[in-house]
This record gives C-alpha cells, sequence and structure tokens, in this order.
C-alpha cells in the first residue's frame, strides 16, 4: 500500500488539457506581490524607479567585486563626496544666483516602512508555513523538487560568494517575475507537465521502494 495517496493516471491524463496555474495559484502574480508599489517596481510596471534600483545595485556590485571597493570605504568615500558636491552647489548658488540644493528631511516615510515591514512578515510566515506541509509529506513530488532545490543552492553557495549570489538574487527578482507575466501560459503549460511527470515518477517510486520498507506497529503506552 503507498505511503502517500496520489492521483491516478486517469486523473492526470483528465488534467492534462486543464489550464494549471504555477504552484496551483489562484490569484494574479501583480496580487501576489502585494498589488501595490512594491509589485509595480517587480513588475516594471514603474520603469523609471526599477531601472534605477537596476542599475545602482549594479553599480554598486561593479565597484565591490570588480573594483574591490570594501563596503565601509565606499560607503565613506559616497558619502564624501556626496557632501562635497552640495558644499560647492550650496556656496556657488551664493554668488551665481543658483537655487540651492534642496534635501528632503524625510526620504522613506513611516507608513511605507510599516507597509514593506508587514509584507516581509507575512511572505517570511508563508514560506515557513509551505515548508512545514512539504516536510510534514502533504505533497511529496513539491517536497522532493523542493530538496534538490535547496541541495542545487548549496553547491553553488559554495561557488560564489555572498555578494555575487545577493546580486544574482536581486536581478532574478527584477526579471523573472515580469518574463513569467509576459509568458504566463507557455510557463504554466510547461510546469504542469513537469510536475505530471514527477508526480508518476513518485508514484513508481512508492509502489515499488518506499510501500515494501517494513513498518513495525505503533503500540499504545498502557497507563498504570
Amino acid at each position: 500500500m503507498p505511503i502517500f495517496g496520489g492521483s491516478s493516471d486517469s486523473e492526470d491524463e483528465r488534467t492534462m488539457h486543464q489550464p494549471t496555474k504555477l504552484f496551483n495559484r489562484q490569484r494574479s502574480i501583480h496580487s501576489i506581490f502585494g498589488g501595490g508599489k512594491f509589485a509595480d517596481i517587480l513588475l516594471w510596471r514603474e520603469p523609471k524607479i526599477a531601472a534605477t534600483l537596476v542599475i545602482g545595485v549594479s553599480l554598486l556590485w561593479f565597484l565591490m567585486e570588480v573594483v574591490e571597493y570594501n563596503f565601509i570605504t565606499l560607503v565613506c568615500h559616497a558619502s564624501m563626496t556626496s557632501m562635497l558636491l552640495f558644499f560647492i552647489w550650496s556656496t556657488a548658488s551664493d554668488f551665481l544666483n543658483w537655487e540651492r540644493p534642496i534635501i528632503p528631511e524625510v526620504v522613506l516615510d513611516e507608513s511605507s516602512f510599516k507597509e514593506l515591514a508587514t509584507r516581509f512578515h507575512d511572505r517570511f510566515n508563508q514560506i515557513l508555513s509551505k515548508l512545514h506541509d512539504l516536510a510534514c509529506g502533504r505533497d511529496p513530488p513539491l517536497f522532493f523538487l523542493t530538496t534538490i532545490s535547496l541541495y542545487i543552492l548549496s553547491i553553488i553557495g559554495t561557488c560564489i560568494n555572498f555578494m555575487n549570489l545577493l546580486f544574482i538574487g536581486f536581478v532574478s527578482m527584477q526579471t523573472l517575475p515580469v518574463m513569467y507575466e509576459m509568458y504566463e501560459d507557455d510557463v504554466d503549460r510547461v510546469a504542469s507537465k513537469f510536475m505530471r511527470t514527477m508526480r508518476k515518477l513518485y508514484r513508481k517510486v512508492d509502489s515499488n521502494v518506499l510501500s515494501k520498507i517494513p513498518r513495525g506497529t505503533v503500540r499504545s503506552k498502557k497507563h498504570t
């Protein structure tokens, strides 16, 4: 008897032509990312802000990895350069009748920071809940896929330093969601076919290997 119940091959054939969203999601990509400004930036609906972020992070990565700037040195040099430019601008404006530089008092307002923290908290709890479900065996194919992905990520982590990994993660975050939104139907079709193949493979392993592992009966403890 199989350890985990799963859909039969006939069920897979019946659902083969039914549209299935990636990870069985019911909402759009925009709503999954919160539906606010953060989602607009990730999906390039705010192209100026998204492009500025990509250019800024790429420049930071270039200075730290290619030029080999130390982080503290980079922050100090950037601060000194900014202060020097503002000082020259402010001093020259008195003689040349220029407008004095306007420095905003609040760069990130409190509501935006609270919204970002709340969404991070919600997403983190969702990830923990999903990992708990996978560890309990509620979706065996996805469990094996997650385990393999984490193992591959650990191998990548031994070959790439943390800064490069962060940069690759940021670039992926800024490109993969918008690419998926553009080619959503094709990706969902391929992903559904792959998940059906994984379920069939798991059922074979379950029936030929896992179900044949002897398991002892659990005896209830007698309370005296």
